[in-house]
């Protein structure tokens, strides 16, 4: 017995890869982009380019609104957000933008029985539902939100409970997102670093010192 424990502790564990979910895997700012002109529309005003939102596309709907209407005061865009998240709830599970090449991904970590998760900050009321639109809880078993940590990014706690969850090595796992923020949790974590160069960005993501840098999500095909 003492032998087969000893065995076992000594098995090597999994290379897991981690992703952030909105502006790595999802594309949800062209949602937040139709719900700000539908919202520009009702306020006859002109509405903006997808640039406008993008920005803040994970910074959340208060910012995502001001840079949209720079004009408004603090009561006005307070209205907006609770229309815009109302909105959201709508929509969010029918307006799925899947990144190009982020299926072709996923199936290529199971084929190689390469286990992979999210570590999200976005609330799971908002997240899960897209995921299980897109039939992703039954593929993987590391879902981390924000209601299922005590400190989100950049803290490492999500990270590490991902890993705990999928028997992974932290030394020879993943974290992949769009934000130097990801990348930061990612180096709290010690786990490798890959930065998406086609996400929310506020900065250039070649400065964040990430281990890897990729332009499309099957990049990471060659890393691993």
């Amino acid at each position: 017995m003492i032998l087969q424990l000893i065995i076992l502790f000594m098995q090597p564990k999994n290379n897991a890869v981690l992703f952030d979910l909105d502006g790595t895997l999802i594309n949800s700012g062209l949602s937040f982009l139709k719900i700000v002109n539908e919202l520009k529309e009702n306020e006859s005003q002109a509405p903006v380019n997808f640039e406008i939102v993008r920005e803040f596309s994970s910074r959340g709907a208060s910012l995502i609104l001001k840079n949209a209407f720079p004009e408004a005061n603090d009561e006005k865009i307070d209205a907006l957000k609770l229309k815009f998240l109302k909105r959201y709830a709508q929509i969010m599970t029918s307006d799925i933008y899947v990144y190009e090449g982020v299926e072709e991904l996923l199936n290529f970590l199971t084929e190689k029985n390469i286990p992979w998760g999210i570590v999200t900050n976005k609330s799971a009321k908002y997240a899960l539902p897209i995921i299980e639109k897109l039939n992703w809880h039954n593929q993987t078993s590391a879902i981390i939100c924000p209601e299922n940590v005590h400190q989100t990014k950049p803290d490492p706690e999500g990270i590490l409970r991902a890993l705990n969850l999928l028997d992974a090595s932290i030394e020879t796992s993943f974290y992949v997102g769009d934000h130097e923020r990801d990348i930061q949790t990612a180096k709290n974590a010690n786990v490798k670093s890959i930065a998406c160069t086609y996400g929310y960005y506020e900065s250039n993501p070649l400065s964040w010192g990430a281990d890897y840098n990729i332009d499309s999500p099957i990049e990471i095909k060659e890393i691993l």
